[in-house]
């Protein structure tokens, strides 16, 4: 029995076909089947699936006639023999490492299935986050429900997740024979599960076709609304008949009413003529399923499309639709005064000077700042931040930037090392509240106007104030007389970051009683940009330069072996330290190791050093900047710093623009 069942159908997607399925063989999990349902196509998609079966005997292929995604997925669960299933959608893509993520998790912890982030994707752009999945899966969890976790109601898909297939088949889990068939079947698996996993880490890629023609982009459409519309009802069904918990059926009524019934009226107006009078119907009933007392979480706007569909009042919600696809405030002005409603437009007048109703002057604005750079000695920090805000306005400002520390320091130790492989699991995240008790203040050395704003250098003297933990950089302008303000937390790239230095005096540890060997302070753009203060045992540092194309880097003494931390399940490479360097050959550090994802196709492996048999992530001295080898073939090496400030090698593809 296979470990892994694997269904993909497929209908006229040749041009995406061949890549999905290259996601799937190369998959670092591989014992698994790949069901490929052929559902009729009519296109080179079977040529394509046919050719994958004859070379690989883990995929079958299975025919049916053209009965949809629903039956197509109900057809390939029925050929399933692995202990885990799962489902791809055969446009899209997979991390190398999202199986085994998945189904490792699971292994672990007994649940019923475990469910992944999700990047989206196009050929031209490269990847980005799936807004759906960000919230969802920004705090990964274990043996979780969802009643613990009702944000997950916004994770609608089937596809980023691995389910025991016994639980699947207690369940009789079924897709019905529409679009938008995932949601009815994964709310009620959610709620049926007696645990679930939630990983942060990107396990699969949601492709955002250019050509506009995936289900999901067809919202204009009226047959794409009306299944929509069902699929809609079918989940309303589930949640009254498993007694859902309140938190979970308000999330899911408030999403309804903001996303799912806004986009129907949006299709009520811009569809045929013909089709409308369907559509306007589905609308009315669908705002009538969603009770208002649940929909608490709503939009002006929704909610104005809400209480006019739920009291049928179609006049008034196809003025509001045609304002919400784009139309102008005069126009829905003019579309309501028609109307000869008082209630019609009292409600839009409260809506329209809501809208028009400027800040209030003495609430702060959010002001956009990036790292330009950053460095650190004994005893003092210098920043260099550029700040978008008119010139004008800049120019007569007055700024006021700290360092404000976390609320809570957590043990660092090898927090870089990654996942349930080699024996040990990441560390639990850091509380990044802000307090400004102990903050450290900057003062401005000198100010450059620009074309978008100003070039701010500040300065400050850390002497031995700063404790154990991360400082976030917080910047403040002001105009005089307080009338407006500005305030925000700076962004940056790891690639401005310079080496760290040694704190004027050892901090004390908070959870430790004696005196740890003497700290660093480093300079981090993660989980915001600002400084890190690490006790001395926390780390090793290296030094590093490049000698013949390859890394050497010099260790401190008592530091045995070099560890190149590939990602699991990758093993990680052990590199003895001989009288005091090592020597990295970039071409070998990534041999038989697969990129974070395949649109990217970027590898990274963490550095740690070995010391007493314990491993400790590396920081690099020196200046900003990565060190880069090109290999034969265009690609090229860099040794580099993450967000953190901690060692990293990484590989960039050769077509690949400069990080």
């Amino acid at each position: 029995m296979p470990k892994l069942s694997v269904v993909i159908p497929f209908y006229g997607v040749e041009d995406y076909l061949e890549a999905c399925l290259v996601s799937v063989r190369d998959q670092l999990l591989h014992d698994v089947e790949v069901i490929l349902v052929d559902d009729g196509s009519r296109d080179g998609s079977r040529a394509i699936a046919q050719g994958f079966v004859d070379e690989d005997a883990r995929f079958l292929l299975v025919t049916q006639e053209n009965a949809g995604l629903g039956p197509a997925r109900n057809a390939g669960a029925a050929h399933a023999t692995g202990e885990y299933l799962t489902f791809l959608d055969s446009d899209d893509l997979l991390t190398a490492r999202g199986y085994w993520t998945l189904v490792t998790t699971l292994e672990a912890t007994g649940s019923d299935f475990a469910a992944g982030n999700a990047l989206r994707f196009t050929d031209a752009a490269g990847t980005y986050q799936s807004w759906t999945h960000a919230l969802p899966f920004a705090t990964p969890a274990r043996r979780t429900t969802l009643a613990e976790r009702p944000d997950l109601i916004r994770d609608r898909m089937v596809w980023n997740k691995v389910y025991r297939r016994s639980f699947w088949e207690r369940g009789d889990f079924a897709f019905p024979p529409i679009r938008y068939e995932d949601y009815p079947v994964t709310l009620r698996a959610y709620l049926e599960a007696r645990s679930v996993d939630i990983v942060d880490e990107h396990v699969y890629l949601w492709r955002d076709r250019e050509s506009g023609t995936s289900i999901t982009q067809q919202t204009g459409d009226a047959r794409n609304a009306a299944e929509r519309f069902e699929s809609a009802r079918l989940v309303m069904d589930v949640l009254h008949a498993h007694d859902a918990p309140a938190e979970v059926t308000r999330r899911v009524a408030s999403y309804f009413a903001r996303v799912d019934l806004v986009s129907l009226a949006g299709t009520m107006v811009s569809a045929p003529e013909a089709d409308r009078p369907g559509l306007e119907r589905m609308a009315c009933e669908l705002a009538a399923m969603i009770d208002p007392r649940e929909a608490s979480d709503q939009t002006q706007v929704s909610k104005l499309i809400h209480t006019a569909l739920r009291r049928c009042d179609l006049p008034f919600a196809r003025a509001l639709a045609r304002w919400r696809n784009g139309g102008s405030k005069k126009t829905l002005v003019r579309d309501v005064a028609r109307l000869r409603d008082p209630r019609a437009a009292s409600e839009v007048a409260v809506a329209l000077i809501a809208s028009r109703t400027p800040q209030h002057p003495l609430k702060e604005r959010r002001l956009r700042s990036s790292l330009h750079a950053v460095s650190t000695n004994a005893a003092r920090i210098d920043v260099v931040i550029d700040t978008r805000l008119n010139p004008a306005l800049a120019r007569h400002a007055t700024v006021s930037a700290q360092l404000i520390p976390s609320t809570s320091v957590r043990d660092e130790r090898s927090s870089h090392v990654e996942g349930p492989s080699h024996g040990q699991a990441a560390s639990p995240g850091m509380t990044h509240s802000p307090s400004d008790v102990g903050a450290v203040a900057l003062q401005v050395t000198t100010r450059e106007s620009m074309p978008w704003g100003v070039r701010l250098h500040l300065s400050a003297a850390l002497g031995t104030r700063v404790d154990l933990g991360h400082y976030a950089l917080d910047l403040r302008l002001s105009l005089p007389g307080g009338l407006q303000r500005w305030r925000g937390q700076v962004e940056g790239s790891p690639d401005v970051l310079a080496g760290p230095t040694r704190t004027a005096t050892a901090p004390p540890r908070a959870t430790r009683a004696s005196i740890p060997r003497a700290g660093w302070v480093q300079p981090v753009t993660q989980p915001r940009a600002g400084l890190a203060v690490l006790a001395g045992d926390e780390v090793v540092l290296a030094g590093a330069r490049l000698v013949s194309d390859a890394f050497v880097l010099a260790l401190p003494a008592g530091v045995s072996a070099l560890q190149v931390h590939r990602r699991a399940p990758i093993d990680p490479l052990d590199v003895v330290v001989t009288a005091g360097a090592v020597r990295l050959d970039p071409a070998e550090m990534f041999a038989g190791d697969a990129p974070i994802n395949p649109v990217d196709g970027i590898h990274e492996a963490a550095l740690l050093g070995i010391e007493d048999g314990e491993r400790r992530p590396l920081l690099i001295s020196g200046s900003a900047g990565p060190l880069e080898v090109s290999l034969p073939d265009g690609a090229r090496v860099q040794l580099a710093r993450d967000g953190r400030g901690r060692a990293l090698l990484r590989k960039l593809p050769a077509a690949f623009g400069d990080v």
